[in-house]
């Protein structure tokens, strides 16, 4: 007959603190998720913690990692509709599998292959990019509540618009010097460098959005990869034909774009195309460009809710409407 060991975790810590996360990082397992009549397979490193009493010497691990390899087995019989509901599921049986526990984070990232079209043929191509998920759970009165964030990051190209003016205005100064040479106006000057795209530095930038999502599927992956790129002065693809590399560039240096900019694009399109999101939706913004004249990186980002953003964009609406009237008045006069 085997002695019964004693259930170390249990045993009184050996100093009387509180920790707010233990458990476990980087387990990489397969999920398949069948979503809007798409299939895709991602390989998410996935860490789940649970918060522990100050008494208590340690959590049982065995349970944390069994509720994972539960629930990644059933999903390779049953493909799940969404990350976000697999999140929330692992985030729920993590809390009742520790009853000691009050609270609960789970969090995933794993790259994404979405087949999308590049070019003016519009050619299926790959591009990837990286999802994100984060699940928080609550115990309150014996009830677990859970709140999920699904995001992705994607990349592009952005132009300063500070280098932009700096040449533009080295371009008007030769060609002013020029000009009876050439047999042109300052007017002239102006049309020509409106036409012809001026040089800058560009560089690429990587923007991650986060959402915070009422229920499963209430955010389209796609939807959010499309705000990120619309916010971009260029959308960047692995393979470019010369033609589509020159529109590219084009394209970019007459949209030249801030880091700054960049984000608030990606603010101000998340609120005008999530509409079905609540105003309590918590949203959270990061952009950092991959600086080519410097050493350094720019970084930028903005965390609030939709309802504040929404009641933000509002007033400014209501600002600009007011002097728009205003104008239009002293017109009149």
């Amino acid at each position: 007959m085997v002695e019964q060991l004693p259930d170390v975790q249990n045993q009184e810590a050996l100093l009387p603190i509180g920790l707010d996360e233990v458990g476990l990082v980087g387990i990489v397992k397969r999920v398949k998720i069948t979503r809007n009549k798409e299939e895709f397979i991602l390989l998410p490193s996935i860490s789940a913690f649970i918060d522990l009493p100050r008494d208590m010497r340690g959590i049982h691990m065995s349970r944390s990692i069994e509720t994972i390899e539960g629930i990644i087995e059933e999903t390779s019989y049953r493909p799940v509709q969404s990350i976000e509901g697999f999140c929330e599921k692992l985030v729920r049986t993590l809390l009742e599998k520790h009853d000691y526990a009050s609270h609960a984070l789970v969090t995933m990232e794993s790259p994404l292959v979405l087949d999308v079209r590049s070019g003016e043929l519009e050619v299926k191509r790959q591009k990837t990019y990286r999802v994100y998920v984060k699940g928080i759970g609550e115990r309150k009165n014996g009830r677990i509540y859970t709140r999920i964030f699904l995001g992705v990051s994607g990349e592009g190209m952005t132009v300063c618009p500070c280098g932009l003016e700096i040449t533009r205005d080295y371009a008007k100064t030769m060609l002013r010097k020029r000009a009876k040479e050439l047999g042109i106006t300052d007017e002239t000057i102006e049309k020509i460098l409106n036409i012809v795209p001026v040089a800058s530095h560009s560089q690429r930038s990587r923007a991650k959005i986060m959402i915070e999502t009422p229920r499963e599927n209430a955010v389209s992956i796609r939807e959010l990869t499309s705000i990120i790129e619309e916010a971009m002065s260029g959308v960047t693809q692995d393979v470019l034909k010369r033609p589509d590399e020159a529109r590219l560039i084009r394209i970019a240096h007459l949209n030249p774009k801030f880091v700054e900019d960049t984000a608030r694009q990606i603010v101000y399109n998340s609120a005008q195309r999530l509409k079905n999101l609540p105003d309590a939706a918590e949203i959270s913004v990061e952009v950092e460009s991959m600086e080519s004249v410097h050493s350094y990186n720019a970084f930028a980002k903005k965390t609030t809710t939709l309802g504040e953003l929404r009641e933000a964009l509002d007033l400014s609406k209501q600002k600009e409407d007011k002097a728009a009237t205003a104008t239009a008045k002293s017109k009149e006069r």
